[in-house]
């Protein structure tokens, strides 16, 4: 390890062995999705000292954000998110290797262009876009790479490891192996695949099932989407690290309001 990187990280060993830092400086992760998740997904990576990143989102920073999304503020209303988050994570370690895009996923080829040369592919697009999130699982497994999908709801979140000769996520979400993602078609699945545990205080099913789909904004926090950050940031480092993780069917979901902390199988 160079100087500024060792000074930068110090504090991280006693966690991890030199080997494993340099093991971490070395990787790189994909993040789909930079907003309430995603971006600070990609601040807590930088700071553990993971030396690339390739991040994409196509969308803006609105008002309605600024109750959770890292980046988010008044200076940055307007502004395309990955690019804020670019900004943002660069200063913290000039040295990372960081390649941001405005597009997003929209098809296999994005997919692939955002797959290539990682370690590791996060997935925190928003709820509904299952047909995209598809193509970005596809474009990990294709490359021997483990994916993650992570979502928030209120005081909560949920994360999913997907190896890469595992379950696929065609087979998790229900649909069948050839589904075809060609087609600009929104796929629906059922709302327990999403979110198998209901938080206590989601009075309106109705409402969290409309959100799952994503025919309506999904109620969450500052809360939910750090947990749901830190728990794809942990996953991420420990699958690089060759440590022991749940693989899908298997999730991991923890709520803070409720004090439960599941590791459950889906059926």
């Amino acid at each position: 390890m160079d100087n500024q990187y060792q000074a930068i990280f110090s504090r991280n060993m006693g966690l991890f062995t030199e080997a494993e830092q340099e093991t971490l400086r070395k990787s790189t992760i994909a993040i789909a999705g930079v907003g309430g998740v995603g971006g600070l997904a990609a601040e807590r990576l930088i700071r553990l000292g993971v030396g690339g990143l390739k991040i994409t989102d196509p969308g803006d920073f609105e008002e309605s954000n600024f109750n959770r999304q890292f980046g988010s503020s008044m200076l940055s209303l307007g502004k395309k998110k990955a690019e804020v988050v670019y900004n943002q994570i660069k200063d913290i370690n000039p040295q990372a290797r960081i390649i941001h895009t405005n597009t997003g996923i929209t098809c296999m080829d994005d997919a692939n262009y955002l797959a290539e040369g990682c370690d590791f592919v996060i997935d925190a697009m928003d709820h509904g876009l299952y047909r995209e999130s598809i193509c970005l699982q596809r474009a990990a497994r294709n490359r021997g790479l483990h994916y993650l999908f992570t979502g928030a709801i209120g005081f909560g979140a949920i994360a999913v490891v997907f190896a890469p000769d595992g379950i696929t996520l065609e087979e998790y979400d229900g649909f069948s192996l050839d589904v075809d993602v060609s087609k600009p078609v929104k796929l629906k699945i059922a709302s327990d695949k999403v979110l198998p545990v209901i938080p206590s205080y989601a009075k309106d099913l109705t409402m969290v099932k409309e959100s799952i789909a994503g025919e309506r904004p999904i109620p969450t926090s500052s809360i939910g989407a750090g947990l749901a950050a830190i728990l794809a940031a942990s996953e991420a480092i420990n699958v690089i690290l060759k440590k022991n993780v749940p693989k899908a069917p298997n999730y991991t979901y923890l709520d803070l309001v409720d004090r439960r902390l599941v590791a459950g199988a889906m059926s």
